[in-house]
């Protein structure tokens, strides 16, 4: 039997296989780490224009359902534990130190997984870090049908979304394996 010239070997393609799964594993955390970047950034932004611009309980309406109305929200999500920021923000960082943990396995999956992460991860520092240095969380996006929340409340809840659908949507591995 003749040896073909140029042919892979077993371990040529296991190797190549490996560096491959490495570089989109490094991919996928670098979309985490750019999207919770870029939502940390923009959301301290937008929260430092508006304590800038408006008064606690100050807002200008935009339609009829929907305003920016400066708010302090002294609790956790819809305002539960008001007045513990010690305990909020403790539990905060307990809470994205067990998600890091979760994340650390779901990154690898998938690219959608990875974009969910980068928002949850950039919205949760985003509101610890106005407890930590404001003392509660400035909230400013108010409909007239649901609690005011900001930028940040709506990136954790789209990227906690991405997240699940990043689940059901399984593997990037198992996608290329069956040429989607």
């Amino acid at each position: 039997m003749s040896e073909v010239r140029g042919a892979l070997s077993a371990d040529d393609v296991r190797m190549a296989t490996e560096r491959r799964l490495r570089r989109e594993a490094r991919e996928r955390w670098t979309r985490l780490g750019i999207v919770a970047v870029v939502v940390l950034i923009f959301d301290q932004i937008v929260k430092a224009i508006i304590r800038g611009q408006l008064e606690v309980g100050e807002g200008w309406t935009i339609t009829g359902f929907l305003s920016i109305l400066r708010v302090t929200n002294h609790g956790i999500a819809f305002g539960m534990f008001p007045g513990r920021q010690a305990y909020v923000a403790i539990i905060t960082v307990l809470a994205l130190c067990a998600i890091a943990v979760f994340l650390a396995r779901l990154v690898h999956r998938n690219l959608i997984a990875a974009t969910g992460a980068g928002l949850l991860v950039g919205g949760s520092l985003g509101n610890l870090a106005d407890r930590l240095v404001h003392g509660g969380v400035t909230d400013y996006i108010d409909f007239s049908f649901w609690p005011t929340f900001n930028l940040a409340d709506a990136c954790i809840t789209v990227g906690a979304v991405l997240i699940v659908w990043g689940l059901l949507q399984g593997d990037d591995e198992d996608h290329d394996a069956v040429g989607t």
